[in-house]
């Protein structure tokens, strides 16, 4: 059953303005340097010209962000839908300088303009991010409130609890803020509002056991 629970308002997280310190403004970093910084194994993302970095992901969180876009890249290719990346930027905003590298992140057919130089510029279709214990509380919030406040229209968060999964699946709603559409998980069947028709299981998924993950028409792809 759907959940329409609009998500109240939050204050931003603790991260400093450029006015708070001037170490920090000479820090800062514009879209353009953080394109050019070379590829490491860290998760590097950018706030308002602030670099966050992350350690890279941990086994079952790479397990897991595989099988689920083998399922969503071969679904959106059967039926002609878009792509999907992992690990790809995402520049939601140049001047203010944010960029996020989501887990997977979706564009539709009708929205592929969005990408150049290799990354997508504006909000995507649908963000999927995998939280790890290493991640910042701060950083998810904010992450959570400017993909809603760009205009991300779908954004999936995905946690690991204990021996289960969980999945929050948000839909952008009035006001720029994000409604609570539906809460699962892992051995719930799931039927995202994006892709009606694909119906899969997060446990089974993150095992890589496709068969007893999906069912209905995503059988045939599998």
């Amino acid at each position: 059953m759907p959940i329409n629970r609009s998500l109240p308002a939050k204050k931003s997280p603790a991260l400093r303005p450029a006015r708070a310190s001037s170490r920090l403004e000479r820090n800062r970093l514009t879209v353009e340097q953080y394109l050019s910084v070379l590829e490491d194994d860290e998760k590097a993302e950018l706030i308002d010209g602030v670099l966050i970095v992350s350690p890279s992901a941990g086994f079952w969180h790479q397990d897991l962000s595989f099988h689920l876009q083998v399922v969503l890249h071969r679904w959106i290719k059967a039926h002609g839908l878009g792509q999907i990346w992992f690990d790809l930027d995402m520049v939601l905003d140049e001047k203010r300088g944010i960029v996020y590298r989501p887990d997977l992140v979706y564009l539709s057919k009708t929205h592929l303009h969005r990408l150049r130089r290799e990354r997508i510029f504006g909000p995507a279709d649908l963000c999927v991010e995998i939280i790890s214990a290493s991640d910042k509380p701060q950083v998810l919030l904010r992450k959570h409130q400017d993909y809603a406040r760009y205009g991300v229209r779908w954004y999936w968060e995905i946690h690991r609890r204990e021996q289960d999964w969980q999945l929050l699946e948000y839909e952008l709603g009035q006001a720029q803020e994000y409604v609570l559409r539906q809460e699962l998980t892992g051995e719930d069947w799931f039927e995202p509002g994006l892709f009606p028709g694909l119906i899969f299981r997060l446990g089974p998924l993150a095992s890589g056991e496709y068969k007893q993950a999906v069912k209905g028409r995503a059988k045939r792809l599998l």
